[in-house]
């Protein structure tokens, strides 16, 4: 067992299910049920068959890894596949079993191997929470999270009427033709249902109010942005980032970086307000901005303050660098669980 320090970030679970157009409430799904479905999807495959999307010029694919639960309490293991590009990173085979200890390959990457990055994800189903559990990690995924569950809810979920359709070609192809509460009930009532997941992070608006009010004080803004180097866009930006300074072209051996600067603090309560309003609508945990004020030169006033996020010393069992014993993280997890989320303000 080694102790070490876990960084939480919460999140309300806002829409998890199967709903008519325009309906705030689902008629048949929940987080508990999803979460249930989701495993015994998983159970029987390898780590190649639980990726739900496929690469697009967003971001990689995500894998189940494993999957925990103790009543209410769950944790989720996803792997999230970076770029192979030479630089020594972790990988996992391909053919791993769902729910087993995984090996993780150190490069030059194997055949059969998924290079990438394992994320933490913690439930408490019966409040609509999610936690991003941020280990040694920088980067937590919140994202393809949020992507791998809407995709396994619109094709591989156990409401998904799935048929064969025949191709021009004379191929055939696995479609999801409709939604169902039971694809087995032959005399179900036809209905339109759209498939839901996402998330909103837990935010207090009231930590802000001080900012505006001094805004005619401000000496320094700080901007830090992050960019995901398994994005297309963000790994674009970097390079040329690194090229205006004369580094060059140069790959990362970590799957993000940061990017600190600052900007013009002549601002009015019109461009805070904008700043504010571009921060709430961005779902990055990482992505801030910082005031600092006159006469108050040793403090930097963040907006992320206001974040529903705490950390926490977690005692658990690692299977090797980069990848913890789950079990372990699930125990010490719900040992921990009311300090934790008092710590978060919930």
């Amino acid at each position: 067992m080694v102790t070490e320090q876990a960084t939480f970030t919460f999140y309300r679970v806002r829409n998890a299910g199967f709903y008519r157009s325009g309906a705030g409430l689902p008629d048949f799904g929940s987080l508990a049920e999803i979460l249930v479905d989701l495993k015994d999807w998983a159970e029987p495959k390898t780590l190649k068959e639980t990726k739900t999307f496929e690469a697009d010029e967003e971001r990689y694919p995500s894998y189940l890894v494993d999957s925990k639960s103790v009543g209410e309490d769950w944790v989720l293991l996803l792997w999230n596949e970076v770029p192979s590009n030479g630089q020594r990173m972790p990988s996992l085979s391909e053919d791993a079993r769902f729910g087993a200890e995984p090996e993780v390959i150190m490069n030059p990457i194997q055949e059969g191997s998924i290079p990438g990055f394992a994320t933490y994800f913690w439930f408490i189903s019966d409040q609509n929470l999610m936690a991003t559990v941020r280990l040694h990690n920088k980067v937590t995924a919140q994202g393809s999270l949020q992507k791998y569950m809407q995709c396994f809810l619109k094709q591989s979920s156990k409401h998904a009427k799935a048929e064969v359709v025949e191709q021009d070609d004379g191929s055939h192809e696995v479609r999801v033709s409709r939604y169902m509460l039971d694809v087995s009930d032959e005399h179900e009532e036809k209905r339109v249902y759209f498939p839901r997941f996402n998330t909103a992070l837990i935010k207090n608006p009231g930590k802000h109010e001080e900012i505006k009010q001094k805004v005619n004080f401000i000496k320094k803004i700080e901007r830090i942005i992050e960019l995901d180097l398994s994005i297309g866009p963000d790994l674009d930006l970097w390079q040329k980032m690194l090229a205006k300074i004369s580094l060059g072209a140069q790959h990362a051996a970590q799957p993000s970086t940061k990017v600190r600067y600052t900007i013009s603090p002549h601002v009015d309560l019109g461009d805070v307000n904008q700043m504010i309003q571009e921060w709430n609508a961005d779902p990055s945990e990482v992505n801030d901005y910082g005031f600092v004020f006159q006469g108050e030169a040793n403090k930097t006033y963040w907006l992320s303050n206001s974040l529903s996020r705490t950390q926490f010393d977690l005692r658990i069992e690692r299977e090797n660098d980069e990848i913890v014993n789950l079990q372990s993280l699930l125990t010490d997890l719900r040992s921990k669980k009311a300090l934790i989320l008092r710590g978060s303000g919930l």
